[in-house]
C-alpha cells in the first residue's frame, strides 16, 4: 500500500495532495464557504471535500512551484509538449491565448471561416484582424471538413503582413487536416501554425488514430480534455511544442484569462485522467476503435443509413479521421437529422452530440463498451424500417454564405449599435455573433456586412430547429447592428 500511495505521489501529485489534506481533519478557516461540503447534497460530499483553494502545500496555478508545476511537467511529457498549461476555462481560454500572444491591434492573423466562436472572442481581446480561409464544403454533408493546403498557400501569399495561421484540426466529425504540410508551407513564408485541437486530445496514445498536431510541426495546440479524457467539464489544455517564441506573452495571456479561484477537483480530474491514459489509454482507444470499426459495417448493413468512415479520407486535404466520431447521414430516410435525433432521444434514450438537417454525430468514447454501441445499432435499425425515404438533395442554406469584413471583431464589439429587425438588418454591419451550437461556429460574427446572401441564411436558421448563441434575441426576430463607422 505505501509503494502504491508513493507512485500515486510521484504520478498524480495534486490528487495525492488533496487527499492528504481531506484526511487530516484541518479546522477550515479559509475559502470555499461550504468548508468541506457542509449543507450541500450529500452525492456531492466526496467532491467537496477535495474543493480547496492555494492554502499552503496546494500551489497556486497562476505562479506554480510545487504540485501544479509537477503535474504540468508531467502533462507535457504525455502530450508530446515542451510545456504544457492546466485550462480551468476550457478549450476556449486557450484559443484566445494563442490569439492574444500573436497578434496585437490591427495586426492580421490566417483562420479558418468556420473556426469555433472562441477564435471571435479572442480577436476581441486581442484586436486581431481576420483573414478567413474559405474552407471546402463536402459535396454530402454540406460541412467544411479540412483546411486546403491550397488555400493556406493563397492567403499568405496575399497577406505577408499575417502574424500566424491558425487552423482548426480535427474538425467536429473527427476529420483532420494535412498539418505537415500546411506546417510546411507556412513556413516558406516565415509563419508558425497554431492549431484548435479541441477534439484530438486522445491522439497520442494510440498510433491508429490520426497524429497530433505538435507531432507534425504545430508550434501550440489546444485540447479540450473533457471531450475524450475521463475529465471534469470544462477541463483543458495548451501545449506548446519547439519553435514557439511567444511563450512568456502566452504565459502572460493565460494567466490573465483564467480565474483566480480554479477548481482544484478539476485539476485533479486531468491529472488522473492523464495517469489513465498513460496506463491504459492505449488498451481502451484499441477497443474503441475496434468496435467502430465494427459497428459501421454494421451501420451501412440498415438500408436506409450511410455511416461515414475511411472513404473522407481524400489523402489531400483530410488526411485522419478520429474513429470515435460517428457521422450518420439521414438523406435515405424521410426523416430529417434533428427528427432522427428526437426520436432517439424521446424514445430510446440515446443523446447525440449534433444533428443538422441530413445528418447526426453520435461521439463515442474510449470508456463505451460493446452494448453501447449495439444500443445505437438496434435503435438505427429499427428507425430505418419505419422512416425509409427516396433520398434528399443538399439544401444550399446548409452551407455557409461568403461574408466581407468591415471592421475588426474588436472595432465592431466597442462600436455603438442599436436593435433593429432581421428583416432591416440588409446592408448594415452586424453587432453581435450568430453561430449555431454545436458545434458553434459563427455564420455571423461582429463587423461582417448583412449582405442578402447572410440575411437569406439568417431566415433560413430562423425557420429552423437550431439552438443559437452570442444572440440577444435566439428567435432571431431583432438584431444588432454597429450604429455608426
Amino acid at each position: 500500500m505505501a509503494g502504491i500511495r508513493k507512485q500515486m505521489l510521484e504520478r498524480a501529485p495534486i490528487y495525492e495532495a488533496l487527499n492528504q489534506y481531506a484526511q487530516a481533519n484541518n479546522l477550515r478557516l479559509h475559502m470555499p464557504g461550504h468548508i468541506g461540503g457542509q449543507a450541500m447534497p450529500v452525492e456531492w460530499g466526496g467532491l467537496a471535500c477535495l474543493d480547496l483553494t492555494e492554502v499552503a502545500g496546494m500551489d497556486d496555478l497562476h505562479l506554480p512551484q510545487g504540485i501544479i508545476e509537477k503535474s504540468r511537467r508531467l502533462l507535457a511529457q504525455a502530450a508530446g509538449a515542451r510545456e504544457s498549461f492546466f485550462l480551468v476555462n476550457g478549450a476556449s481560454c486557450g484559443v484566445q491565448a494563442m490569439l492574444m500572444s500573436m497578434a496585437g491591434d490591427g495586426e492580421q492573423i490566417i483562420i479558418p471561416r468556420n473556426a469555433h466562436r472562441s477564435f471571435y472572442a479572442g480577436m476581441v481581446l486581442s484586436g486581431a484582424w481576420p483573414v478567413y480561409l474559405p474552407g471546402e464544403i463536402h459535396a454530402e454533408l454540406g460541412e467544411i471538413l479540412s483546411v486546403s493546403c491550397a488555400e493556406v498557400q493563397k492567403a499568405l501569399a496575399q497577406n505577408p503582413a499575417s502574424q500566424a495561421l491558425f487552423i482548426t484540426s480535427p474538425s467536429y466529425y473527427g476529420t483532420c487536416s494535412d498539418i505537415s504540410t500546411i506546417v510546411q508551407v507556412a513556413a516558406d513564408y516565415g509563419k508558425q501554425v497554431l492549431v484548435d485541437e479541441a477534439h484530438g486530445g486522445h491522439f497520442p496514445f494510440h498510433s491508429g488514430y490520426p497524429p497530433t498536431a505538435l507531432s507534425q510541426g504545430a508550434v501550440a495546440a489546444v485540447n479540450g480534455l473533457h471531450k475524450t479524457w475521463p475529465v471534469l467539464n470544462p477541463g483543458a489544455a495548451l501545449h506548446i511544442g519547439r519553435g514557439f517564441f511567444e511563450r512568456e506573452r502566452l504565459y502572460q495571456a493565460v494567466s490573465l484569462l483564467t480565474t483566480t479561484s480554479p477548481s482544484y477537483p478539476l485539476l485533479a480530474s486531468i491529472e488522473t485522467a492523464r495517469l489513465f491514459m498513460e496506463e491504459q489509454g492505449y488498451e481502451y482507444l484499441e477497443k474503441a476503435r475496434s468496435l467502430a470499426v465494427e459497428y459501421r459495417i454494421k451501420i451501412n448493413r440498415i438500408k436506409g443509413v450511410h455511416c461515414y468512415g475511411e472513404e473522407l479520407i481524400d489523402n489531400r486535404n483530410i488526411i485522419g479521421l478520429d474513429p470515435l466520431k460517428i457521422i450518420i447521414s439521414t438523406r435515405q430516410l424521410s426523416l430529417s437529422g434533428y427528427q432522427l435525433s428526437r426520436i432517439l432521444r424521446e424514445k430510446y434514450r440515446i443523446q447525440l452530440e449534433l444533428e443538422s438537417q441530413h445528418m447526426v454525430v453520435a461521439m463515442f468514447s474510449l470508456l463505451h463498451q460493446r452494448e453501447d454501441w449495439e444500443r445505437l445499432y438496434i435503435a438505427l435499425e429499427e428507425i430505418a424500417s419505419v422512416y425509409a425515404g427516396n433520398g434528399k438533395k443538399l439544401s444550399r442554406h446548409e452551407t455557409l454564405p461568403g461574408t466581407k469584413t468591415i471592421l475588426s471583431p474588436r472595432q465592431a464589439f466597442l462600436a455603438a449599435k442599436e436593435d433593429v429587425s432581421l428583416e432591416d438588418s440588409l446592408g448594415r454591419i452586424a453587432g453581435e455573433m450568430i453561430a449555431v451550437y454545436p458545434p458553434g461556429i459563427p455564420c455571423l460574427v461582429p463587423g461582417e456586412l448583412i449582405s442578402p446572401e447572410i440575411l437569406e441564411y439568417l431566415q433560413y436558421l430562423k425557420n429552423s430547429p437550431v439552438r443559437i448563441q452570442g444572440v440577444q434575441d435566439a428567435r432571431l426576430e431583432k438584431i444588432k447592428v454597429v450604429t455608426q463607422v
